[in-house]
């Protein structure tokens, strides 16, 4: 088999910029991801094991149910703690040793107190991201301390030179819808000019914002609204952070003859109960049943006629830089126009001629003729014969020349004497 170095010219890197788009639909307390609902499995009810309009981090555990087999993973010890059992589902374990090495999520005084040298350390693949909106109190100061907008603040004083729309004043007195787009979903940042809110009342569009001058501004667009005007900004995204701020209240459908009670945070941590009767549509409900943070139990009643009744939409586009190393794999003239491959030699009728010839003081293969697959006019004579190959696979080496990759071609190259032939090769990391 022969091996070839790349030359100087034939090995280029770059990157790749793309933008893969997203949409989020969100209804009754529930969020579609790309419009997909369950997909249930053969041994759990959404078969990549994390919640609907959630991606699966790791994308391990494909229908797999966490039951306990009653099994040890390796060497069983009689102190339970020093044993990994086996629950069905992939996770990452650690023992406790010497190098003092744990998972992130364990803290020094968990692993001081919680563990013994000899312990088996945990952890978890099943874990998933999706979308969720925090809703502040108007008397809470989005922008004060111990706040999402604190820790925002760097971030929207440095895009004020974008518009005034990005202006927050410390304790600003109006309440503020936070949905936060974890980066997963867009990747470097999101694509701007392709942030698109609706909002929807019993299947109706009553609203609808965009991001249309590509400048962060979320503008109304249309006349679906019944109280805001076309052009009107009623909120600020940022596209690095993958945070969208919604400060408008004005109502954007008729009140609904509802009362509903939710909760809103008085600070990060903090959370109190408001009671609304008459409720109004505005972008304050929007995300209405998304999880607010981490905790999905702070949300709004699932009973009410106002959560039933709305159905939000987010659509975006993210972008992704896939560094890409393309390979230029030069099959010269003259060259690889041998082959160990069986077929490569004239069939023989009789299997004498494929063994070698042996003896007291000697050895050596008979020779064999080379099969002629060059076509002519005629059946007798066949045309001269002419070396040809089929090129399948290319191999990728290392220094080493240890294998570590293969390219494949969808069929068959025909490789003669005459023929220069120049394979690119691409590889996305």
């Amino acid at each position: 088999m022969p091996l070839y170095k790349f030359g100087p010219g034939d090995v280029f890197y770059n990157r790749i910029r793309a933008y893969p788009s997203s949409s989020f639909y969100i209804y009754s307390g529930s969020a579609y991801y790309q419009n997909r609902s369950t997909e249930p499995g053969s041994n759990v009810a959404n078969v990549n094991g994390v919640p609907v309009g959630n991606i699966s981090l790791y994308e391990l555990n494909v229908d797999r149910s966490s039951t306990s087999t009653g099994r040890i993973i390796g060497v069983s010890s009689s102190t339970s703690a020093q044993n990994v059992t086996d629950n069905g589902t992939i996770y990452p374990f650690i023992y406790k040793g010497p190098q003092k090495v744990a998972f992130k999520s364990i803290t020094r005084d968990q692993f001081a107190a919680d563990y013994v040298t000899g312990d088996v350390i945990t952890g978890s693949y099943m874990m998933s991201a999706s979308i969720t909106r925090k809703l502040y109190a108007a008397s809470a100061g989005f922008n004060d301390t111990n706040k999402d907008g604190a820790a925002l603040r760097n971030s929207l004083d440095y895009a004020k030179r974008y518009g005034t729309h990005y202006n927050f004043s410390s304790g600003s007195s109006a309440q503020t819808n936070v949905v936060a787009i974890p980066s997963i979903f867009y990747g470097s940042s999101i694509k701007k000019g392709t942030v698109d809110l609706k909002m929807y009342l019993t299947g109706t569009l009553v609203a609808r914002c965009r991001d249309s001058r590509f400048n962060g501004a979320l503008i109304m667009t249309g006349s679906h609204s019944t109280g805001h005007s076309d052009g009107d900004i009623v909120g600020t995204v940022l596209y690095n952070e993958g945070i969208i701020v919604l400060t408008s209240s004005v109502a954007n459908a008729a009140p609904t003859p509802s009362t509903v009670d939710y909760k809103e945070y008085s600070n990060r941590l903090n959370t109190t109960t408001v009671t609304i009767t008459g409720a109004e549509y505005s972008w304050l409900t929007f995300g209405l049943g998304l999880p607010q943070g981490n905790d999905a139990s702070l949300e709004h009643a699932t009973t009410s006629d106002f959560f039933q009744s709305a159905s939000f939409g987010l659509d975006f586009a993210g972008t992704h830089r896939i560094p890409t190393i393309t390979m230029l794999a030069n099959a010269n003239r003259g060259e690889l126009n041998y082959s160990n491959n069986p077929t490569y030699a004239k069939y023989e009728s009789s299997t004498a001629g494929y063994y070698p010839i042996t003896g007291s003081n000697l050895y050596y293969e008979q020779q064999r003729t080379i099969k002629n697959t060059n076509s002519s006019s005629y059946s007798d004579p066949t045309g001269s014969l002419k070396k040809t190959t089929y090129i399948t696979k290319i191999g990728i080496y290392d220094d080493n020349k240890k294998l570590i990759g293969v390219a494949s071609v969808a069929k068959p190259v025909k490789k003669t004497e005459e023929r220069d032939l120049t394979f690119k090769l691409k590889l996305d990391i």
